[in-house]
């Protein structure tokens, strides 16, 4: 619906999350707006079983998910051979997607993409943990990863896709743009 209203040269770009840690805020954030997650009594039971929490098609649920697969707009269900090829097109749209995790570093590539000089970029943390280890285990990071399979997959490809930006770009130069936003 976008590309309809925008010219024909937008460029466009967005951003993606590791599932194994979008799930855990996902199920804090959206907690009152998922049945799924509602009735569930901690993110540990969730996991345990999810599919006796969460039922495809009831309103709200989609936060429960395959909430980045569901943002994109793509088809769900999906037959798993036509994933790669769902990913591929959805790249020819999105040229450039930034990684959560890698936020400083997706700043500077996108600056570049977008010809800007460096004063006009700026960083702050807002809204983030920091520092702060995530409060999923690894299991949990590793069950929300299974769960939210197509959002593993999405973000899997777009994490091998940045990081062949990010060569292109120079790994050196990349690190020493970081370093200099970071100031």
């Amino acid at each position: 619906q976008v590309q309809r209203v925008m010219p024909n040269d937008s460029f466009y770009f967005s951003i993606v999350r590791d599932p194994g840690t979008l799930g855990e805020s996902a199920f804090s954030y959206f907690r009152a707006a998922a049945p799924a997650f509602r009735r569930s009594p901690s993110l540990s039971a969730f996991l345990a079983s999810p599919s006796r929490f969460f039922r495809p098609g009831i309103r709200g649920n989609h936060y429960a998910r395959n909430l980045q697969w569901f943002d994109f707009g793509l088809p769900e269900p999906v037959e798993p051979q036509k994933i790669p090829k769902i990913l591929e097109d959805l790249e020819r749209i999105f040229p450039l997607v930034l990684l959560a995790e890698r936020f400083d570093e997706s700043l500077v590539l996108l600056r570049h993409r977008l010809c800007w000089p460096s004063h006009a970029v700026d960083l702050f943390p807002h809204n983030s943990r920091g520092d702060k280890p995530p409060n999923a285990d690894p299991e949990q990071r590793r069950r929300l990863r299974v769960w939210n399979s197509l959002d593993w997959a999405l973000y899997s490809h777009f994490n091998r896709s940045f990081w062949r930006h990010a060569r292109e770009f120079g790994m050196e130069r990349l690190g020493k743009e970081v370093e200099e936003l970071r100031e």
